[in-house]
């Protein structure tokens, strides 16, 4: 059974593609001219370029596979432009869809997220019932995935077989970019004290969520929704696993809102005037981490079957990748978390920089 896969060379989608052919499938990847491949490397793909904004080659790729995988998104908190996250997010999402149902796919797996459910607040667990709360942030990611989410569950009522998974924090081996939440590892790691603010999210191990997609193709159901997390943590907590992972204990220095909700505004301001890296805050995104992204996630666990990796081992294994790598920028520890990584066969380990 040949599967397509778009957004295969990204953090999750490549997990996907490994699942994939670790059950002996065919695999098919969208990917864009000159995107980056590493995560796919050594891999038995079939690579075609496309764009999903490009509707005959998305038709191109869809042709001749029985199921997709549609990962394709921009997941970010900030872009020189962004009105190319809606672009391609939502308009992205219809083209493809668009695509499966005119060749008459067997299945679609449509990757939507937390953000359509959480923000609840920070005592209160999502589920695949809550309504849409971060709209009010004015952040547009969520904004874009929760529209593009409605995009498929009209796909799903049109009769296209397709069911949809919500990543909460995805942590592993494999982040190229990095996402939002692996610069949220790295910050933790890099700097020199832990900043101590009150916000919790659910988390779970990338390559658990990417099974929790191929899982969803073959035992969930059409037009149905399933949160693919493991546990929530407080940020106190996952800096602890940080600093277990690492060794080093750090000073905790408490941050008051509006210091944080300053430092967003700060960040951004800088962005938008050219600043070379995208930012850790923005305002928007303070504002999410005051309504927290808890997430019960028991339905994908009973329904699916989804596997629950400890945070630990996904951590540990995040920052190993990461080191290898040259994200980590203090050189005894690079050298030693990549030695652990080295030792062990936790995914793609690709080095990139001394």
């Amino acid at each position: 059974m040949k599967n397509l896969v778009t957004g295969g060379g990204g953090f999750i989608g490549s997990h996907v593609v490994r699942a994939l052919l670790d059950d002996g499938e065919e695999v098919r990847v969208l990917l864009r001219p000159g995107e980056d491949e590493r995560n796919l490397a050594g891999l038995q793909v079939e690579r075609v370029t496309g764009d999903v904004l490009d509707a005959e080659s998305v038709r191109r790729a869809v042709r001749g596979c029985r199921r997709v995988f549609h990962l394709a998104a921009v997941y970010a908190l900030w872009l020189p432009r962004m009105e190319h996250m809606r672009q391609v997010n939502v308009e992205g999402t219809r083209t493809v869809l668009t695509a499966a149902l005119e060749s008459g796919v067997e299945r679609v797996v449509y990757t939507s997220s937390i953000a359509v459910f959480g923000g609840q607040g920070l005592d209160r667990d999502a589920t695949e019932e809550s309504p849409f709360r971060l709209g009010d942030t004015g952040n547009l990611y969520a904004r874009t995935k929760f529209e593009s989410h409605q995009v498929a569950l009209e796909f799903a009522g049109r009769g296209l077989l397709l069911t949809l998974v919500a990543p909460c924090g995805p942590i592993g081996p494999g982040d190229l970019g990095p996402t939002p939440t692996g610069r949220f590892l790295l910050a933790l790691v890099n700097a020199p004290f832990v900043p101590r603010v009150e916000t919790v999210s659910c988390f779970g191990d990338v390559r658990d969520m990417a099974r929790g997609h191929v899982l969803a193709a073959t035992r969930g159901k059409s037009g149905e929704c399933y949160l693919l997390g493991t546990e929530n943590l407080w940020y106190r907590d996952l800096a602890r696993l940080v600093e277990d992972a690492t060794g080093v204990r750090k000073p905790g220095i408490p941050v008051p809102d509006p210091v944080l909700s300053a430092a967003g505004h700060a960040m951004k301001w800088l962005a938008d005037l050219g600043w070379k890296r995208p930012p850790l805050l923005t305002p928007d995104s303070v504002r999410i981490g005051r309504l927290g992204l808890r997430a019960d996630c028991s339905k994908a666990r009973r329904d699916l079957g989804l596997p629950q990796t400890p945070l630990r081992r996904a951590v540990r294994d995040a920052l190993a990748w990461f080191a290898a790598n040259g994200y980590i920028r203090d050189a005894r520890l690079r050298r030693r978390l990549a030695a652990e990584s080295a030792r062990s066969c936790a995914g793609p380990v690709n080095a990139v920089k001394s």
